[in-house]
């Protein structure tokens, strides 16, 4: 049997479906992801396209392609959370936090196994997970 997490947004409104195991989990120091998003890093699972489903409210997700990036972020758009962003691979990116707020726990099998862009940080992190420039 795949695996399958269900994550929805703070209000409820809308509830996305990942399916399988996702293509990276880990902490991103990009700086694109970090403008993209307002962040110091991003504690990610990224998802191919298929493995990713709205399941409820597909009418409120607006999307906001950054103007500069070939990124974009899609939100719901009665609470503002965001259910997930693109990245250059058109992966879709869902933050680890809201799977945990989503669940109740972040699964171990989505827990972060590196940083990657790490050359790019802001500031170091000391912990023993590889680290990627």
């Amino acid at each position: 049997m795949m695996d399958a997490y269900l994550v929805s947004c703070s209000c409820g409104g809308t509830e996305i479906r990942l399916e399988g195991a996702p293509q990276v989990r880990g902490h991103c120091h990009r700086r694109a992801c970090r403008v993209l998003l307002d962040v110091p890093f991003h504690s990610v699972t990224a998802w191919n396209p298929e493995q990713l489903a709205v399941t409820k409210g597909a009418g409120r997700l607006p999307s906001f392609r950054h103007p500069r990036l070939s990124m974009k972020t899609v939100s719901c758009r009665d609470c503002g959370t965001v259910l997930w962003n693109t990245n250059a691979m058109d992966w879709r990116v869902v933050a680890q936090r809201l799977i945990e707020i989503s669940r109740g726990a972040l699964p171990e099998e989505l827990r972060a196994v590196s940083h990657f862009h790490y050359g790019s940080r802001l500031f170091g992190i000391a912990e023993d997970l590889p680290k990627t420039a």
